[in-house]
Formats: structure tokens, sequence, C-alpha cells
């Protein structure tokens, strides 16, 4: 194999026994409808190992699955958006140019994004050294000095959803770009005393799944299409000869495709706004792909070391893994990458095969992060996992919250608990625990260390609490039943738990936005000690980089929306600061800015809100304003008197 290789062959036979779970959750029977069949092996993963075997075999997938409409069943309607960078625009002038705890204390009162690994940064819309605040809303990126209250930098970025990362005096920014059709755009600024510098940007095939960094690396991982950029036709009319004739046509653009026409592409733009020739971005024998067909895409991860910022070759993200498929959910630890597939529903010489005839499974791949990104193993778990919390690795062993369905999904939700564990080429289930919320599907995850904390919903809330220091015997220990649910939980440390989630009636009415405090010291006897009712509505309820929690003073930061009948008018604030009393939660104030506050900081012991239309620092005591910063909003002048 190439020397470049990271990936080894996984040829899977993977048999998933149902576990007979003794006190854990369910133990009625170890047959479940839920059960992985062991009989029904199956080939997780296979990697390739030069671009002929990439080519070779997308080939042989498409021809099975080629229709009139290219690799759709039926036309569509809403047609694609054609080449990835068709037409490219000539040269314009650039624009003017320890334990993260949301935040955890770095030691000089400053707190840092809200991550759900330690070790492991996560891209947000704003970062701080604690005397300069970056913010990217809007699609502007700005630059506030703290102590002497200006606004330093306000600068352009690409059109779209954007986030960035600082690592020292780096500042990099991800843009999934509205102006193209799935593209990212990476940003890199060195910093000069608090003044983002432009260094270089790239451009990167396929929309941004994750952005995260470990010891200095950024990683992203991108979602990439294939069939957008085939030239496929469509029938001219409903007649036979004119399906026939399409068809034959889309067979000839599938066997002159060679590894340039699928591999994800990328290119520099020069400071000036000058687009570069796009080059293959990923080497053939770093690809791979699972042994089901789950999509039509290349899911790949591009890393890019801060550490070198000029235009050589080093500073050029580099394409580290990919895989032809659609990715589900992803997952970073200090030492592993996690992504998962999922089956789809087919179409095999032109005729519909539901791939779900029982409940989805979840294919999961390990990557090591230890020397670049290598492939390691393959595992496979009942059901589908919510989000990226549904996973946690811990000493080694990888641990999986998934809900399951049976009977086409008609016949209610099993969840559970799953441990695998790298054996070879395989991660196999060890351990797993069942029958958490029959009839209910997960709402809310989070791991601890050997402790799990599992919450689904349909009319109240139970939250489970799961003992996994045996990893081959884990167990649900503790379950709690309340109104409402969590959608996202914080572990405080002295036994004690806050979630994030909606509070709710005993028939399952939805009342709005509540933050409860959960006294789990003893697993088996969860209490909810303390609630607050905070808003309609609140940005953290989905996205944990809008939660704050200072343990040096107990405060909580939780924005909310703003429903304003005049301005400073009751229920206009735009976040709710709460401080935790012993087994109190305690609402110390709330804070106001014209525009919603997006997210909330700890910057050099001052307490930072940032929303797109400036910066408020308050003492963190008292509440009373320091300082106001607004920033310019585009399209408004002086005469506005914004507030």
């Amino acid at each position: 194999m190439n020397d470049r290789a990271l990936f080894v062959p996984a040829l899977v036979a993977l048999g998933l026994l149902g576990v007979s779970c003794s006190g854990n959750g369910e133990t009625s029977s170890t047959e479940r409808p839920f059960d992985l069949d062991p009989n029904d092996a199956v080939r997780l993963y296979s990697a390739f190992e030069d671009c002929d075997g990439v080519v070779d075999w997308t080939k042989a997938e498409m021809l099975e699955r080629v229709t009139p409409y290219g690799l759709d069943m039926y036309p569509v309607y809403w047609g694609r958006d054609g080449v990835w960078m068709e037409d490219a625009p000539a040269a314009t002038e650039a624009p003017a140019a320890d334990e993260s705890t949301g935040g955890a204390s770095n030691g000089s009162g400053t707190s840092g994004t809200n991550t759900q690994e330690a070790g492991v940064d996560e891209g947000d819309i704003t970062e701080t050294d604690g005397r300069f605040v970056y913010s990217i809303i809007d699609n502007r990126l700005r630059s506030v000095d703290l102590d002497t209250a200006t606004v330093l930098a306000d600068l352009e970025v690409p059109l779209g959803e954007s986030q960035m990362v600082l690592v020292g005096d780096v500042l990099v920014v991800a843009t999934n770009s509205w102006s193209q059709s799935t593209s990212t755009v990476v940003t890199r600024y060195s910093i000069d005393s608090g003044v983002p510098v432009f260094r270089r940007r790239d451009h990167l095939e396929g929309s941004m799944v994750s952005m995260r960094v470990v010891d200095g690396v950024v990683q992203l991982v991108l979602q990439a299409g294939i069939t957008n950029r085939l030239d496929f036709v469509s029938p001219r009319d409903g007649t036979t000869d004119a399906q026939e004739a399409a068809k034959e046509r889309n067979i000839e653009v599938i066997e002159a495709l060679d590894a340039e026409d699928l591999l994800p592409r990328s290119f520099e733009e020069s400071v000036l706004g000058a687009w570069g020739t796009p080059a293959v971005a990923i080497d053939c024998a770093r690809m791979g792909h699972p042994g089901d067909f789950s999509g039509w895409g290349i899911t790949w991860v591009a890393v890019l070391d801060t550490e070198t910022l000029d235009t050589d070759a080093a500073s050029v993200p580099l394409g580290a893994a990919g895989l032809i498929t659609q990715a589900g959910s992803t997952y970073t630890s200090e030492e592993s990458l996690y992504v998962t597939t999922n089956r789809w529903n087919d179409v095999v010489d032109e005729e519909w095969v539901s791939n779900n005839p029982e409940s989805p499974r979840t294919v999961i791949h390990r990557f090591s992060l230890l020397d670049g990104v290598e492939y390691v193993a393959s595992g496979e778990v009942i059901g589908t996992l919510l989000n990226s919390y549904s996973m946690s690795e811990f000493e080694g062993d990888l641990r999986v919250a998934t809900t399951a369905y049976s009977d086409d999904f008609g016949g209610g939700q099993d969840n559970g608990v799953h441990v695998l564990r790298v054996d070879g080429a395989d991660l196999v289930e060890v351990g797993s625990v069942r029958g958490l919320g029959r009839g209910e599907q997960i709402q809310g995850v989070r791991f601890d260390g050997p402790r799990g904390y599992v919450v689904t919903f349909r009319q109240v809330d139970p939250l489970y609490v799961i003992d996994l220091s045996n990893p081959s015997n884990p167990a649900m220990v503790g379950e709690l039943k309340i109104p409402g649910y969590s959608t996202y939980l914080k572990p405080i440390g002295g036994g004690r738990l806050i979630g994030v989630g909606m509070s709710g009636t005993e028939t399952g009415q939805i009342t709005g936005v509540q933050v409860s405090l959960f006294d789990v010291s003893d697993p088996a006897a969860p209490r909810q000690v303390a609630t607050a009712e905070i808003a309609e509505w609140s940005e953290a309820t989905w996205d944990p980089h809008a939660f704050l929690w200072w343990e040096p003073t107990g405060q909580i930061v939780i924005p909310k929306e703003m429903n304003c009948v005049e301005f400073g008018g009751p229920g206009c604030e735009s976040a709710v600061v709460l401080r935790l009393e012993s087994d109190e939660l305690v609402e110390q104030g709330r804070l106001m800015q014209w525009f919603p506050i997006r997210r909330s900081m700890i910057a050099s012991n001052r307490l930072v809100t940032v929303s797109a239309g400036g910066v408020l620092v308050s003492d963190m005591e008292t509440l009373d304003e320091i300082s106001d910063i607004r920033f310019d909003i585009p399209g408004t002048t002086a005469e506005d008197d914004l507030p």
C-alpha cells in the first residue's frame, strides 16, 4: 500500500448479541425486536489502495443504481447547483483587511468556549483571551479591546455561517459559504495587538460538519457532494425510447469518470480576491467506504497546523481521511475522531429497496489522532444518534446512546447505551443497557467519566443515571420522572448536574425554557432540587455554546428571546444571570442589549455579553454596566439613533 495510506482494510463480520440486562433498564427477555441479527454479518469498512480502486468501486455502485434521471429514481424538480465553482469571478479589490466548562477558569479569570470534551476546542462565533473579544456575527468579524472599550477591527467575511477558533496568536475562521454550492471557506489571521491580520484564505469543497482543535491542529470534517458535479440528463418526455436514451447517456457519463471527477477539491483565494486553480484535496489512498450504501457524497477530514501560517505548502489544509458516504454525527476526543454512517434506502436496477424494515443501524468508524488521522476500526450499533453528545470515549472505550425503532418505525422506540471496544480492526460491543424510556426518544445525553445521563421524553422527562464503571455490564441505576425535558446537561461536580431545556405540564404541554439543578450524588435516587423559568425560547436549548457556567462564582448566563413592547420594557432583556447558592437557583439579574445576546463569557473577571450590535461589559457582582461598546451596523446611520 502507498506509504501515505492512512487506512487498513477492515473486513468485519460482526454479530452483536442482545445483552441480558440484570438491573439494566429492561430485564424480561434477551430477545427483542430491536436486536441485531447475529447471522447478518456485514462488511463495515474497506479501504482503497489507489485511485483505480476509488474509481472502479464508485462506477460499479453507480451503474447498479443509475436511472434515466441519473442517480435519482425520479426527476429532482428543485434542480442541482451545477459545477462547484462555475464561472469564477475575476480578481477584485479585497475588503478591508484546561477543562472547558463554558467556561472553566484558565487561571486568569477568563472563560473558554463551552465544549464537550476537555482538551478539545470547538468552533464558535466568539473568542476571548481576557482582554480582546473576537466575534463573527452577520458576516462581520469584529475585534474589541475591553480595556479601552474600542472596536479595533470590523472586517467582512464570506457570506455564510461561520465558526472560529483562537489558537495562540492565530485566528482561524471557517465559513459554510452561501455564495457557492457546498464550499467551506477557511480564512487565517494572525493577531497583532488584538487586530486580525489577513494571512491566507482557502476554499474547500464541501459543507462544514464540525470544527475542532486538538494540540494546535485544526480539524474540519466536511461533506462534499458527488452527483452535483456529474452531467446527468433527464428524459425529454415520458416515452420508453426517451427513458432508455437518457439512461444510456447517464451510463456513458459514469463510464467516463476518473478520480478527479469524484474527489473533493480545494483552491487558494489571493489577497486581491483572485481564485486559484482547483486541485484534488485528498490522496486516493486516504479514502475508504462503508460496507453498506450510505449515500452519495464524500465525508472528508481537512487538517491545518496553526504553527505554520505562511503561504508555503505546510499551511495548506491537508486532506487527511475520507469516506464515500453521507456522514451522520461526528465526535472528537483528545485521541480519536469518530464518524458515523447509516444505511440508506436504495435504488438498485431502478427498483426501490428499503433498507430499514427493522430498526436502522449506525456504523461508527474510529480514526486515531495520535499521529495524523489514521483509520483504526469500525463497529455497529442498533438505532440512531441524537448528536455528538451521544458519543463519549473513556479509558479507550466508546460509549454510544441510541434510539432504536422496530417494525418499520411503527413499533415504538427503545433507547440504550452501548459500549464499544477496539479488537483488531473491529469496534466490538462489549456491553449495553437497554429499555430506557420505551416508546420515547432521547432528548439529551451527557457522559461524565464512568457515569452517563440520558433524558427521554414523551409526556414527562425521565432522567436516567447509567453506571458505566463496568463496561461489560453497564446498568441503569437511577431514574427521575418530571414534567418537561432537558436538551443539555452539564456536570458541575459535587454530585450535581445542571439541565437546560423545556418546562412542561404533566400532560406533555411545553411551557417555556427552564434551567434545572439535579442532585445525583446518590445515583440510585436522582432529585430535581431547583428550577428557574427563563423565557419562551433560548439558543442554549439547542446550542451548548450559548450556555455559560462560571464555577468560581456559581453564575449561569442564558440568552433569551426578545419580546420588546417598548425599549427597555419587561421581556426586552436578552440574557438572564442566575447564581447557584447552595441548592437554589437565584436570579441575579437580567442584561439588556438592543440586539439579541448570542454569547456570554468571563474576561479577566468581567462579565461580557456579545450581540450583533455590540459588546456589553458588566460587573460580575452587581451587573452594573462597565462599558457598552457599539458596532457600526451596515445599513444604518447615526440618524437612526439605535438604542
